[in-house]
């Protein structure tokens, strides 16, 4: 298993590793399979990906799963076949992703795995992982409900998919830190699939079976913007308070306007830098079993801050 470590940047790591002799940048073909054009974050994160690994010189073909597991694992066979030196997604599924992984196992080529990861991935040498700890984007969270919730607080808990790492990981983070306070309660959770409509649909039908809730909590942003309709048509958003994940431009925005509480803001920008840089160092000679997984944190982003970001000071945008 390599070594996983923090950081922002890579370049000093990769650099002193490549090889001397790089191969001619007109030979070097990578394979990106996003996870879901319609998602905020991957959206700008595959523009960001593409614009940086073009600038290193690099091939790069880019496609759109549409959230399927099966398509992004068929389009990644197909990159193969098309003789790709590597390939990379927006990993769709935990498990579901296993066969693409394997299919890059046996070709005997370099898998970069972004934002999600995969099973086993870490038991495969040319496995790769870049994103963010969501771990920590889930305390972040607790962090903040511990300390501006109420006594005795009742919150709900709107999820992604539970074979998602993401969900395990935010989700952990989430009750660890929450349980600093015994009186915060978690009366529900749903998945919500991280989607818009899902979101506000569900928060429409959890204003009619609860009688009374504090916050709902969002493993991203696109849901917790959903739950933010729901409460401003029901008159109840100046009570309750809705957290996400992301830290995409509409929630920024959200946050700015007194709606949403607070986001967990993802750094796209860099971790698209970071795959370009694994790219450019695969191509010049790096072994992949050299490359150490990239962890690039989050930033908190609440009404105290927001302008920062809206100004544009952390050219980030996310899920």
């Amino acid at each position: 298993m390599k070594k996983r470590v923090m950081g922002l940047l890579i370049s000093g790591v990769l650099m002193a590793a490549m090889s001397l002799t790089a191969l001619a940048d007109d030979a070097y073909l990578v394979g990106f399979a996003n996870n879901s054009d319609t998602y905020d974050y991957c959206a700008k994160f595959r523009t960001y990906l593409k614009d940086a690994t073009e600038a290193q010189g690099i091939e790069i073909m880019v496609t759109d799963a549409g959230g399927d597991t099966n398509v992004q694992n068929g389009q990644i066979d197909d990159f193969i076949v098309q003789n790709a030196q590597v390939v990379s997604a927006i990993s769709n599924d935990l498990s579901g992703s296993v066969p693409a992984l394997k299919a890059a196992e046996e070709a005997g080529i370099p898998y970069i795995s972004f934002l999600t990861s995969v099973s086993g991935g870490d038991d495969y040498p040319g496995y790769i992982y870049v994103g963010s700890p969501n771990v920590e984007a889930g305390k972040a969270q607790g962090e903040y409900l511990v300390e501006v919730l109420p006594e005795d607080a009742k919150i709900l808990y709107f999820t992604g998919e539970p074979n998602d790492q993401q969900y395990i990981d935010r989700k952990q983070g989430l009750t660890d830190a929450l349980a600093a306070r015994d009186d915060i309660e978690i009366l529900d959770e749903y998945n919500v699939q991280n989607g818009k409509d899902l979101g506000m649909s569900t928060a429409e039908d959890c204003i009619m079976s609860y009688d009374h809730f504090d916050a709902i909590v969002c493993q991203n942003d696109d849901s917790a913007l959903g739950v933010v309709q729901a409460l401003k048509t029901n008159d109840m958003l100046a009570d309750v308070l809705v957290l996400g994940i992301d830290g995409s431009d509409p929630a920024l925005e959200s946050i700015k306007n007194g709606e949403m509480a607070m986001t967990a803001l993802q750094d796209a920008k860099g971790q698209a830098e970071a795959g370009a840089e694994i790219f450019a160092a695969l191509r010049d000679g790096t072994d992949p079993a050299e490359i150490e997984d990239v962890f690039i944190p989050f930033q908190i982003v609440t009404a105290d801050n927001v302008d920062e970001y809206l100004a544009g000071g952390a050219e980030t945008e996310a899920e």
